[in-house]
């Protein structure tokens, strides 16, 4: 799995960059389907794969890690490019945007039933105890004839803790979804993911854009400011 979320990266990558150049449905499909010959496997078993990992995150969230590795090496072998521009120390910092991937992202249904937008951000030195974190984006495509609706899932670990807020995009607008954590503990990572999980292909296309991911730190008086046009806040787990 880790090898075919490796090359999907690899296409998706490719068909987001030349975009002019894949217009149609059968073109990119056609980038999908020469990464499931190089492993020898079809669109069904992919979908499959990524329907069970939908249901263990956590283990899906280990291995998208190490993929994410293997494509920051890359990078590097590359010569000047460097994958992780905010990887220093941003850990005092207040009111920083620590999101390091693009800001915008394409949910097609030609890819498959399951669609995940992830991200894991994991400093090179802990965030300060008790750092609030507001994922925020703009997203227009979601139609009202979806039966499950696209899940926020964002996610911090702190020593032994993790702290869990799961929201759903409704409809189009801009969202922000707001994790507080313990305020004893430094924030070791913070990760999480956008999720369509379309069984009836009931959509075109759902665009997110001006992605962000804003580090405050304990107390800011930044995070109190009102937010305008946001989701009711959502009901937190903490996991020992």
């Amino acid at each position: 799995m880790r090898a075919v979320l490796y090359d999907m990266q690899i296409a998706e990558a490719l068909v987001e960059i030349n975009n002019e150049s894949y217009k149609t449905s059968d073109e990119r499909q056609a980038v999908y389907d020469a990464v499931f010959a190089k492993h020898n496997i079809v669109q069904a078993e992919y979908d499959s794969s990524l329907m069970w990992y939908g249901e263990h995150m956590d283990l899906y969230m280990r291995i998208y890690r190490m993929t994410l590795k293997n494509v920051e090496e890359s990078l590097a072998l590359i010569g000047d490019i460097k994958p992780n521009p905010l990887s220093g120390d941003v850990s005092a910092i207040d009111s920083v945007d620590v999101w390091i991937y693009s800001r915008h992202h394409t949910f097609r249904p030609e890819q498959g039933t399951l669609h995940m937008l992830t991200f894991d951000i994991a400093p090179q030195k802990p965030y300060s105890s008790g750092s609030s974190y507001v994922f925020g984006f703009s997203v227009w495509g979601v139609s009202p004839d979806l039966k499950q609706k696209p899940e926020i899932w964002l996610s911090a670990i702190q020593a032994d803790t993790m702290i869990t807020v799961r929201n759903e995009i409704t409809g189009d607008g801009y969202y922000e979804t707001v994790l507080k954590t313990v305020a004893t503990k430094q924030v070791k990572r913070v990760y999480g993911y956008i999720m369509v999980n379309d069984t009836t292909s009931s959509f075109h296309r759902i665009y997110i854009d001006k992605i962000n991911l804003m580090k405050y730190n304990y107390g800011s008086k930044a995070l109190t400011a009102p937010q305008t046009d946001s989701i009711p806040p959502a009901v937190e787990s903490i996991t020992p």
